[in-house]
């Protein structure tokens, strides 16, 4: 709407002013005869009349006639404040009320959850695995309950992050080592009062530490145990063959090579393999092939981060040669599956996987043993393994996180580690190694637990791993795919495809803000 300026009084005689309805009249002063004519602009912003130019009205009074007061009155009529805009600015406070409202229930400056009450969320052990412990902690804080919730894993990530998002989601909850990143706004940093970074640093595995310690945010998740890729051999295959275990790359293809003799490969004469060496070279049916791809790579030096290299490309190549060779083809079942029926010498697999293989055939006899490497140029050389487990966080807008935090230290202490490990053994026949390294020295000859424990010093982790249930928009998945689209059809356009690769595996990164160093 224009400024009104002050008109200028004609000293002529107005024209009329028109009457309603040919004599509508405007009141301009107390006085009932005194009139003015309105300009055409005028008239149009009057709220509440609509004047109709070129009709003529009664004869006014001259300006000169009036006293000062109507004058004044004439110059600045008083107008009404309209309603449309009385309504829009009612509308517009609401509206920006409830966007505060939305904006400080997702901040983290508003908190949820019931006080004196931990949810917390699972979805490796049952309810009972826990119990004990919970009641134990339980009685030393009697003002608090934890109530544990075991999910099924089918899209956890998903379910889980739109959960946090709605303000419903629980104080605890677990995640995957490799999952840090894409929790980070909803993951609370471990106070220090609770435990400084110096015991946390002193008390886990060098790479348990790294996985869990955001540059510039702190320690987001408390481990209770422990797990990485190992191999899986059936000992009746062995014992019957007369092979020993392979410990490097090499060794390990001439016993598995058909061509080879003894070779723990047995096809028919026709071609169809009857028992396979190893689940190698497909990437249909064998599990945790992006573990086994990122354990090559970090083997043969390479950064997966920074992929596109001839040291990849040498990886790639490998990896598929158990397939050119009649190792293992896409007729067996998942490679979990077929170890477990008897059907595979060998099986690269995290040790948590022993307790699927008994429910699958309880008189298996299998061991794990040491994994392959590559020949060393340098005897101090470390012996790499590859990191895939488990860990706790604190949700940042929980009501009662710190806590939650005392609640995960109590756990992670030395007594309640051993008690929740006799737990899981109870239920699920099998132990899981310790986070805490001093610890694992009982496990050092066992059979299943002793080769994980044996090289988790020298660990390394990733971003690349299975059956971690992230959903399609995933860290895991999205690199899985991206790695995938050049190992289904390799060595077709390798030169390509590796570029390509190099690009996706930026693209993943970014998104979650995951340095690429």
């Amino acid at each position: 709407m224009q400024d009104r300026q002050n008109p200028t009084i004609p000293s002529v005689e107005p024209p009329p002013h028109p009457n309603e309805g040919q004599k509508e009249k405007v009141s301009t002063s107390h006085d009932p005869t005194t009139q003015v004519q309105q300009s055409p602009t005028q008239a149009k912003e009057t709220q509440g009349f609509q004047i109709q130019v070129g009709q003529v009205s009664p004869q006014v009074a001259r300006p000169s006639q009036l006293t000062s007061q109507e004058t004044e009155k004439l110059l600045h009529p008083k107008r009404g404040f309209p309603k449309i805009f009385l309504i829009l600015f009612i509308v517009f406070v609401l509206l920006g009320v409830v966007a505060l409202v939305v904006y400080l229930a997702r901040s983290k400056g508003t908190f949820f959850g019931t006080e004196g009450e931990l949810v917390w969320w699972g979805i490796q052990h049952e309810e009972s695995v826990y119990k004990s412990l919970i009641e134990d902690f339980e009685q030393e804080n009697p003002n608090m309950k934890v109530k544990y919730q075991q999910l099924s894993p089918q899209d956890y990530r998903i379910r889980l992050t739109n959960s946090l998002a709605s303000g419903e989601g629980p104080d605890i909850f677990e995640i995957h080592n490799s999952w840090p990143f894409m929790f980070k706004n909803e993951l609370a940093t471990l106070p220090a009062s609770v435990m400084s970074p110096e015991e946390f640093n002193n008390a886990f595995y060098p790479v348990i530490v790294k996985d869990l310690t955001l540059v510039g945010e702190g320690i987001v998740a408390m481990p209770l145990e422990y797990d990485a890729l190992t191999l899986f051999i059936n000992e009746d295959i062995f014992a019957s063959s007369l092979q020993s275990v392979p410990t490097t790359w090499d060794e390990l293809v001439k016993k598995v090579d058909p061509a080879e003799k003894g070779s723990l490969t047995i096809r028919e004469t026709g071609g169809r393999i009857t028992l396979a060496g190893i689940a190698l070279g497909e990437i249909e049916n064998v599990d945790h092939w992006p573990e086994i791809i990122a354990l090559m790579l970090f083997q043969n030096r390479v950064n997966p981060a920074q992929p596109v290299s001839e040291l990849t490309e040498d990886v790639f190549s490998f990896y598929k040669e158990f397939k050119t060779l009649g190792v293992w083809n896409t007729s067996f079942p998942s490679s979990t599956i077929a170890f477990a029926r008897g059907e595979v010498a060998m099986y690269l697999g995290p040790s948590r996987r022993a307790y699927e293989i008994v429910k699958e055939n309880p008189d298996l006899a299998f061991k794990t043993e040491l994994l392959p490497q590559l020949p060393k140029g340098n005897p101090s050389d470390p012996n790499y393994s590859y990191a895939t487990y488990w860990v706790h966080g604190v949700w940042e807008r929980s009501k009662n996180k710190e806590i939650a935090w005392k609640f995960l230290k109590f756990l992670a202490e030395r007594k309640n580690l051993e008690k929740l490990n006799q737990n899981i053994k109870n239920v699920e026949t099998f132990s899981r190694v310790y986070p805490r390294p001093e610890m694992n020295i009982v496990f050092r000859d066992d059979s299943v637990l002793g080769s994980v424990a044996s090289l988790a010093l020298d660990a390394k982790s990733w971003y690349l791993a299975d059956n971690t249930f992230d959903g399609a928009t995933g860290v895991n998945s999205q690199l899985k795919m991206a790695f995938e689209k050049v190992l289904s059809k390799w060595p077709q356009g390798k030169e390509t495809k590796i570029k390509e690769l190099g690009q996706g595996v930026s693209s993943v990164l970014s998104q979650y803000g995951i340095p690429q160093k």
